[in-house]
Order: C-alpha cells, then structure tokens, then sequence
C-alpha cells in the first residue's frame, strides 16, 4: 500500500511540474529534415538558429536536433529576421533564410544533398552530451556490413549478441539474455510493430532484412515510459521509406542464402521499399550430409514499406513484415524426431501529424499474428510421457496515440496511450496425437485487454544535467489489474569528455513464455496473465560512467546494473501436460529472481581499424518454493563470464576484412546424478521400467563456448553496377559447441540403460556470394 501512495504521489509531483511551464508564445518553427534523393529522414541532425544577420562572428542562440520521425521544432521565436543552418555528417550543410510567420506555426521540410565530409565535422561533441543516454546503443546499418555471417549477411542480432550484457544460451537459442532475463521479456518493435520471434534460428539472422533497416537502438533495461510490456530490453528498429528518386535494389546470391531489396518511387512523392530472403541450408544438408545428425534448417521473410506524404505537416505510412522458420531432424538420427516451425505476420498504418501549435502527433494500428509450433518423439521409448506437443497461437489488435510537445529548447513533453487485445490459442501435451492441432477443444483460448498511459519529459536543467522523468500506467482488464512504473533516468558531465549516468525503473509484463527445463529444444509455450497467473514485476537500479578519448574516437564504458524480478513462472516438477484435461495454469508454480552485474565496453569508432572489446561479469538467480527443494538454483542461460571481440579492417578502397571472436562460460544444465534404478509395476503384465534420481537443478553446465568467424569482402563494378564478393568462414576452427542433449533409453543386451547424447549445430562453414546493385 505505502508503494502504491509512493507511485501516485510522484504520478501527482511529475503533472504539477509539467503544468507550471509558461505557454505563451509568439509562433513556433517546425518541420522534418530528410535526404534530398531518397527522402529518408535524418535522425539527430543538428540545426542552428541565427539571430538578423550571419557573419563569421556571428553566434547561433537557439539550437536542436531532430528526432527519430527527423521532426524539429523551435518554440516560442520573436516577430524578426531569422537564418537557419542544418548540418549532418556525410551531407552538405544547408542555410535558409527563415520567412517571417505572423503567428501560430511556420512549417518547412528541410531536404540535404549528400557531400564531402568536412574535417571539423567528423567530431560532433554537442551532439554526443544532448543525447548521452544509459544502457542505449545505436547501432548503424553500415557496420553490419563488415562483419562475418553465416548466411553471408550480417544480421542485427549477430551484432548485438556480440555486445555486454546481451546473450544468448546456445547457437540454437531463439532469443537474446540481457541482463538477466529470458527472450521473452525483450520487447522488438519494427516501425512500432511488435514481433513476437525477432529472430531465425540461432540469431544467425532476425526477421527484418538489414538491407531494409533505417536506424536500430536497443535498451538495456533502463528504458522511458515510452516504452512499456516488457523487462529487460527494448530493441527499436525503423525501416526504410525507399527513395523518392529513380527505383533502384540489390541482389544477394550465396552459397546457403539469397535475399534481394527493391524501392522506388510511385505517385505524389509516395515511395515504397521490399526485401525478402531465402535460407536453404537443409537443402545442401540433405545433398551432401545425409548421414550427419545436425539438424535441418531453412527460413524465409517479407518485409514491406510504403510511404506517402500527403502535406508537408502529414505523412502516412504502411509497414508489413513476414517470417517463417523450420528446423526439424535428419534422417539419420536416430531414436529421436523432432520438428520447429514458427512464424511471424504483422501489419501496421501509422500517420505523422504537425497540428497548428507544432505539437508532433503520431497515430498507429495494428494486427500481429504469431504461430510457435513444435514436436519431440522419442521413438525408441514405449513411455508416451517422453514426448511433448505445445502449439502458440497469439493475435493482437492494437492502437497508439502518441503526443510530443516541445514546451523550449530545453523541455520536451510526451504523453500516449497504448490499447491492445490479446487473443491466445494455446495447446500443449506430453502425449502426441494429430487429433490434437484439429480438435477444436484441445488447447485453451483466453482473451484479455492491455491498456497503458504514459508521461514523460526529458530536460536539459543545465549545461551539463540532463534528466529524463515519467511514469507509465497500466490497466490489465483479465484481473482488473491496475498500477503505476515511475521512471527516472539522468546523465551529468562532469567534463567534456567524462559523463556519469544512473538511472531507476520499474516495468510489468504480461505475458510469459514457459520452456521446459529437462529439455534443450526450443519448446516455447507462450502463456498469458490471468485472474490467477501474476503479472511479472521489475525493478532495476543502473550507474554507469563513460570516458571519451582522442577527440571522441575512442570510447571506454563501464555500466552496472542489479535488477529484482517477482511473479516468474517456471512449470513445476513432473508438470501433466495436456491440454484435453487440465489448463497449463495449473502446472505451473511462482517463484522469484535477481539479476547483477558489471559491463565493460571499448569502442573504436574511427580509421582503418575499428571495433570493439566487450566484457560482461554477470550472476542470475531463481528462487521457486516448489522446485529444487526451494533453494535458490542458476537458470539455463547463467554465464558467469562472457567475453567479445569484434574488428573491422579496411585494407584499401576495394578490400576489407571483419573478425568476431566470443567465449562465455558453458549454457547450464541439469545432469543426472548417474544413479538409475528399475521399478516393476505391480499390475499383471505391466513390466518394469528405468527411472534416474532427482538431481538437483541446472546442477552442471555446457563446455565453455567459443566460435570465431572471419570475411574478406571485395568490392567492384561489373557492367558499371557496384559488385560486392564476399567470402565468409563461419567457425573457422570448428569448435563442436553442444546447445542441446537429450536421456536416450536404449536396449543393451536385452537390457534398458539411459544414455546421455549431444548435439552440435554448426561445424566450419564457408559461404561465397556476391551482391550486385542497381
């Protein structure tokens, strides 16, 4: 109760502060800043505003820059002459003679032609203190270019895994870890579209083509009001508007995978942009290893993008998204069968608004369908109890308005709210039978409403303090669930160089994804809130310093964290998984968590040679009174040490070369004690079966995993169109890095024994491909 007073008061203090901003005015500058050819917008651009005349000694007294919409304001300006310089790296900076608005809101949309680099502005040190921010990364486009792949293009989440902080439990593990906690509690959002499964198998690649990728961020935990529904991370990616000039694409061709971009222009200064790849690797599987055990494996994915200007203070937008995996088991191994498939559908209608007074007004619908389907039998054992069948079906229809108000220079006010139902057609079982994917009352179906509120003002008190404040509400209808998640983030440089950041949040989720601990196959039951089942709760306490050296080519970063976690599910021991008679709501228990820390980080961001070091000491906990005797155990993806390395050499205009290079402590897991006995049924003619001992959880761990991958890349022309070869050498030393095993009960000299069995994914794989543009 005393913590509820706690969050409304601050709800309370937070609403007065932001009431006692004057708001008079006399008219307002506002608009968006884009490339003059393709249209994209330019985020974090930096515009100066000049007072009646421009001269060399002249100096600005207003300055911003735009946001992620590349949207720009100047609040509250006198009636006189004003001059306006927009610059960004890479383009040529622009001057504008601003025309002199009576009143309300003067609207101008600033295009920048790309242009030489000036020397003094490779180094952008206002940029970097407005917006240096805790836990965020943002992640170019470019960079994902020069590094090695398996499918022969780099993918955003093999770049992240490669980052402190951020995980992941095997090369075959659906999701990434950060800070602590499980896939499930990372929110991906793709043009305000969420994805469920942002990822194909492994990470090796996410459902978004990166030729298609405008901007990335990914959060760690300490994120804004703005974002909500999730625990650990929130990884924001924008999609291309496609260019507004002639149509233009690529196409990729590779040993294992292919993938093609297409944009363009169509009417009225609309725009469109599609991609789509292919990953065949089973098909070389099954022609040249038909007697390996590696498991099959291919996807495909769509992604779609128009874009359409109706004014300059409106432009709407349509996003789509396709996926869809398999992973399923050779012919050659034996006593076991198993089949993965999953698949994502998304579409979303977002409209951008600068109504008269230069408030930003972003609208957005959506549908989100997800499929998670997946089977393991084990053939060779009489005990139907040895197989499991879980099939997830989620469909959520959702609604956003988002409001951002630019009360000066200096403050900036945001409110939204976020509507969402949920559908769920789940189905789960221990015993297997095709009955089950058609019979209309095997499984259960829940529906429930999500409702959120924010606010939140980021502030630049002083010249060195920035601070960013809100709270998030939300309203869960299945159990009337209602609470509030203060958010308090600040940065403060202490000189020009050096920046303390810290920050405090607390996050609700929804939704729970259950996997089974006795087994390593992705086994993802998606199962959400209800009258019985908790929400999960977070709080997390971060502090971080950064240190920028040589002109800010070089960054050294040190960040820790400690996070509490209530309300985790976890099925309980022995768990009755069938769908036809009991409700997975029951077979499953309530336990706690604790998640600490420290990440260290060196970037090189400039030269020939760039990359970074990552390094992250890191302790996970689970506490659960039914499981493992209500002592605390070590979940699956724990690893007490990880440890990255990532460089990208530019040998000369035409070759380049990239290297990664990880190790991390083993994934854990739980390992029979080695004692087995026999028991003898007493019914007539029952027979007698073999059981091992109870040990205790995740009592033991994988090997130490470590993988190095190389790429040389040469670039060219051929019959005058840019031609990109790349060579890529996945695992170059073929370390045999287990992700899953499996108890086999085998006959033996007519006797029944439990073997314990391996399994590796991916040995040395080299894959050539070339990428053409036109």
């Amino acid at each position: 109760m005393k913590t509820r007073k706690t969050q409304i008061f601050f709800f309370l203090f937070l609403c007065s502060l932001l009431s006692s901003y004057p708001q008079t005015r006399q008219y307002n500058i506002s608009g968006f800043v884009k490339d003059a050819v393709t249209g994209e917008v330019l985020i974090n651009a930096n515009l100066l505003l000049y007072k009646d005349s421009l001269t060399a000694k002249s100096k600005h007294f207003r300055g911003t820059t735009s946001n992620i919409y590349g949207y720009f304001v100047f609040m509250e300006l006198q009636h006189e002459k004003y001059f306006l310089i927009v610059r960004y790296i890479g383009y040529k900076p622009k001057i504008i003679e601003l025309p002199e608005a009576k009143s309300g809101t003067l609207i101008i949309n600033i295009d920048l032609s790309v242009g030489e680099i000036e020397k003094e502005e490779v180094v952008i040190v206002g940029r970097k203190q407005n917006t240096s921010l805790i836990s965020n990364i943002d992640v170019s486009p470019e960079l994902l270019s020069k590094l090695p792949s398996l499918s022969g293009e780099t993918d955003v989440f093999k770049l992240l895994q490669l980052l402190p902080g951020v995980k992941t439990e095997s090369e075959l593990s659906g999701g990434l870890y950060v800070r602590g906690g499980s896939p499930d509690q990372n929110l991906t959002l793709v043009d305000g579209l969420t994805i469920y499964n942002p990822s194909h198998i492994g990470n090796i690649a996410s459902t978004f083509n990166s030729e298609a990728i405008k901007e990335i961020r990914l959060i760690k935990g300490a994120f804004p009001a703005e974002y909500g529904g999730r625990l650990s991370s929130i990884l924001d990616v924008k999609l291309r508007t496609g260019t507004k000039e002639k149509p233009r694409g690529v196409i990729g061709l590779g040993l294992i995978n292919s993938f093609f971009m297409l944009e363009g222009p169509l009417k009225n200064n609309a725009t469109y942009m599609l991609s789509g790849r292919g990953m065949y690797y089973d098909k070389l599987q099954n022609g040249f290893k038909q007697s390996s055990t590696v498991p099959r494996y291919k996807f495909s994915d769509v992604n779609f993008k128009a874009n359409f200007p109706i004014s300059e203070s409106n432009i709407v937008s349509v996003s789509s998204l396709y996926s869809k995996d398999n992973l399923y088991s050779p012919s050659a191994l034996k006593n076991l069968n198993f089949s993965m498939q999953w698949d994502n559908v998304s579409f979303g209608f977002n409209w951008l608004h600068i109504n008269s007074l230069s408030r930003l007004l972003n609208s957005g619908f959506s549908i989100i369908d997800y499929k998670f389907k997946s089977l393991i039998l084990n053939t060779n054992s009489k005990d139907v109890t040895d197989n499991f069948f879980a099939s997830s079906h989620l469909r959520d229809y959702s609604l956003k308005q988002n409001f951002e108000y630019h009360i000066n220079d200096e403050h900036t006010f945001k409110i939204g709210i976020d509507l969402t139902l949920h559908q769920y057609n789940l189905i789960y079982s221990t015993a297997y039978d095709p009955l089950l994917e058609v019979d209309p009352y095997a499984g259960d179906q829940l529906t429930s409403l999500e409702g959120a509120l924010y606010i939140q003002q980021e502030s630049q008190l002083t010249e060195r303090l920035k601070l960013n404040g809100g709270v998030r509400i939300y309203y869960f209808g299945e159990r009337e669930f209602f609470n509030a998640e203060p958010r308090l983030e600040f940065s403060y440089a202490l000189t020009e160089n050096t920046f303390i950041k810290s920050a405090y949040t607390i996050t609700h989720q929804f939704l729970h994804l259950l996997v089974r601990n006795d087994v390593s196959l992705p086994t993802d039951l998606w199962y959400p809130s209800t009258k019985n089942i908790l929400p999960t709760v977070s709080t997390q306490y971060v502090f971080g310093i950064d240190q920028y050296f040589g002109e800010k080519m070089y960054l050294l970063s040190l960040e820790s964290y400690y996070r509490n976690m209530g309300n985790l599910y976890e099925y309980k021991n022995s768990a009755a998984l069938n769908s036809v008679k009991t409700s997975v709501g029951t077979q499953i228990i309530k336990g706690d968590g604790e998640a600490y820390g420290v990440e260290v980080f060196f970037n090189k961001k400039d030269g020939q040679l760039t990359g970074w070091i990552g390094y992250t000491l890191a302790w996970t906990r689970r506490q659960f009174d039914d499981l493992n005797n209500g002592k605390i155990f070590l979940p699956k993806y724990d690893r007490r040490h990880d440890l990255s390395f990532v460089l990208s050499y530019l040998l000369n205009d035409n070759w380049s070369a990239g290297a990664t290079w990880t190790i991390s402590s083993g994934a854990r897991f739980t390992m029979p004690p080695g004692g087995q006995y026999r028991f003898t049924e007493i019914t007539p003619g029952s027979g007698s079966n073999i059981y091992t001992d109870n040990p205790k959880l995740n009592n033991a761990s994988f090997p130490a995993f470590h993988k190095m991958d190389v790429n040389i890349t040469y670039k060219s022309s051929i019959f005058n169109l840019p031609l990109e070869v790349y060579l890529n050498v996945y695992n170059i030393y073929n370390r045999q890095n287990p992700f899953a095993q499996y108890v086999s009960k085998e006959d033996e000299n007519n006797q029944s024994v439990v073997k314990l069995k391996r399994l590796v994914l991916f040995p040395t794989i080299p894959t050539i491909g070339f990428n053409v543009k036109f």
